[in-house]
């Protein structure tokens, strides 16, 4: 009897045992689960959970239909006295949703009793990698599916949690989390479900599993939702800048006259400006309309009384009447300029805008026009712009004034002294710029064609040349006639006179050639959004024309 109460003992002490908690995110029927071949735990319905179990290191997991044979097995090795989740995952015998069983560690506490232990989990086989905002900060990054994120320790109190695919700022689902009175406690929160359920599927959800085997469904938040679509356009003269919404980095590195296309963003919005990865120096809080459009442009210089800095925001809620039709806005961004009026082929177009303020919906044909800028109730133009709007019938945008009219001669090349007194020295000029985030500096007329090539471009009577479609993306079609054999010569470039590609040069019968042009460069690379100009040379004769390139 002795000898067999010892040898129960060392069998005791050599026992190596793992705490393992199991959760059942599988959309199957009730399960069984199998440990080491024998049934451990019965009746395991979806989005069940264990608490922590006591298990040996060397374990096989089964899985059966409640009452069944086990229909899949897995093998893990796990660490003596250390803590797991283990997470049923996917479909048995389905590709496009495999399953597993994904396990985690759960090796942290809350750092003190006002924190809580938080580790995250995507768990929906049909979802993209996503970004998780609390609260309107981003606390977990490019979440991909069967991945964990631990622990992150957070305040143990209430939060909005925003879902939204990786590097987007529109969520796809909120849900409230309840953490007050957690303080001092771990769970994992994962996600369960189908971002795109048939009629007999789970939707996509959260749930929160701690390690003494509770569980709760976070309600879905849909006062949440509450989003409006906004349009950044950086139009203050500092070195590259980045955007902050509601306390947390939104858009990063971005240069002056860059701009967003429409984002999603919260109706209660604050938005802060830093120079690149520093830190907030200004900030301004709206209010917008559920679902509303809006475009906003940073203007100005901060902490300049002769060029005072804004956030101007104007609602983007029309379009063009029809497909011959262009709605155009138009903002006075200039702050050295006075009231302008705004002439399109010598008819007015805008009376007396003064800076800071829009024009709103112009509806005009597509055309192409040539903008003058006058000083208000002068006929006397100050610049002349081109707008070629062929093509862009049934679409909308904003023209904006930047830069200054009477620009400096030189400027600080310091950064902080940039932000603090001074400017780039940024000619005045518009800009064009769509909702989908399209963006073109609009040629000053007489400067549209640099010294790199010919002024003229009025074609010889006998050269016929057109491309189509214009605008185009990204191929377009160069036609021309040739009357008797010579040699062609085509090249593309950009709107400040710079070669691009030198598409063609060699010899040519006579007939109507046609040639592509698939927005590369010289080394293969694919060009940028915007003007391009294509020269097409045939024997003594040329013709130079304008076409848009949207991406």
């Amino acid at each position: 009897m002795y000898k067999l109460l010892i040898t129960l003992f060392s069998a005791l002490l050599l026992a190596q045992t793992a705490q393992v908690q199991i959760v059942h995110n599988s959309p199957y029927p009730t399960v069984d689960i199998y440990v080491n071949g024998s049934v451990a735990l019965e009746n395991i319905a979806y989005r069940d959970n264990t608490a922590l179990l006591d298990l040996p290191t060397n374990l096989e997991v089964g899985i059966a239909p409640a009452g069944g044979d086990v229909i899949a097995t897995f093998p893990f090795e796990l660490a003596d006295n250390e803590s797991y989740v283990v997470v049923a995952s996917g479909i048995l015998n389905n590709d496009t949703h495999p399953f597993d069983l994904l396990p985690s560690t759960l090796e942290s506490a809350a750092a003190d009793e006002s924190s809580f232990a938080l580790k995250v989990m995507h768990g929906v086989t049909d979802a993209p990698a996503v970004d998780i905002y609390a609260n309107g900060s981003l606390l977990v990054d490019s979440l991909a599916y069967g991945d964990f994120q631990g622990y992150l320790q957070v305040p143990a109190v209430d939060y909005t949690l925003d879902i939204t695919a990786h590097g987007s700022l529109e969520p796809v689902a909120s849900f409230s989390a309840p953490l007050t009175g957690l303080g001092g406690g771990t769970g994992v929160v994962y996600a369960s479900g189908f971002l795109s359920p048939t009629e007999t599927d789970s939707a996509f959800t959260l749930m929160l599993v701690t390690p003494s085997g509770y569980n709760v469904e976070l309600p879905s938040d849909e006062s949440a939702l509450s989003y409006a679509q906004v349009q950044i356009i950086h139009n203050s003269p500092y070195p590259t800048v980045d955007i902050h919404v509601n306390g947390s980095l939104a858009l990063e590195d971005v240069a002056y006259r860059a701009n967003t296309s429409l984002l999603s963003l919260p109706t209660g919005l604050e938005v802060g400006i830093a120079p690149a990865d520093g830190d907030v120096i200004a900030t301004f809080p709206f209010e917008l309309a559920v679902n509303e459009s809006y475009v906003v442009v940073a203007s100005g210089i901060l902490n300049d009384e002769a060029h005072p800095f804004g956030l101007l925001a104007s609602t983007l809620e029309e379009a063009a009447e029809d497909d011959n039709s262009f709605a155009l806005k138009v903002l006075h961004g200039v702050t050295d300029a006075p009231a302008v009026d705004i002439y399109a082929n010598g008819n007015l177009l805008v009376d007396s805008l003064a800076y800071g303020d829009f024009q709103g919906y112009l509806q005009i044909p597509a055309a192409d026009y040539t903008l003058d800028i006058t000083a208000h109730g002068s006929l006397e133009a100050v610049a002349s712009f081109s707008a070629p709007l062929s093509g862009l019938g049934g679409g909308s945008g904003v023209v904006y004034a930047s830069g200054f009219l009477s620009p400096s001669e030189t400027g600080s090349t310091n950064i902080s002294e940039r932000l603090s007194s001074s400017r780039t020295d940024s000619s005045f000029t518009l800009m064009l710029v769509t909702p989908s985030g399209y963006s073109v500096e609009l040629p000053a007329d007489e400067t549209a064609l640099s010294n790199d090539y010919e002024k003229n471009t009025i074609p010889s009577s006998h050269l016929v040349v057109k491309n189509y479609p214009n605008p185009f993306n990204p191929v377009t079609n160069i036609s021309y006639d040739i009357f008797e054999n010579s040699k062609v010569q085509i090249t593309i470039y950009d709107i400040l006179g710079n070669v691009v590609n030198n598409l063609y040069n060699g010899y040519q019968s006579v007939g109507t050639k046609t040639i592509k042009w698939d927005a590369t460069n010289n080394v293969g690379d694919l060009v940028g959004s915007g003007v391009y100009f294509y020269k097409v040379q045939v024997g003594d004769s040329y013709s130079i024309n304008r076409m848009m390139y949207l991406k």
